[in-house]
């Protein structure tokens, strides 16, 4: 995946991304490389150590998720996820201002 489609994704501005990515490629999480077709594009990839820190913080993620609806509610856990979407996907929010 490239900077540019990952700071989409996460409608996050691609500066903000690139200085927040550099810790996880000094730790060896991640790799940057050129792109294939066009070496002005920046390619992120994880390495071995990141798909394992990835797969433990998945485990976590959804531990806290789950505990979240046991306290919240799945129904407002529900609502509050949906209003969420709808507000990132109105573009009321400007370009970098939903991370």
């Amino acid at each position: 995946m490239t900077i540019n489609e990952l700071a989409a994704k996460l409608v996050m501005d691609r500066t903000t991304l690139g200085r927040n990515i550099r810790p996880l490629e000094r730790d060896g999480l991640i790799t940057i490389t050129p792109g294939r077709s066009d070496r002005r594009i920046k390619e992120l990839r994880l390495t071995a150590a990141g798909e394992e820190r990835f797969r433990e913080s998945r485990r976590a993620w959804l531990e806290a998720q789950r505990d979240f609806e046991i306290g919240f509610g799945p129904e407002r856990s529900a609502k509050l996820r949906g209003l969420l979407h709808t507000l990132v996907d109105s573009g009321l929010l400007p370009k970098g201002e939903a991370s």
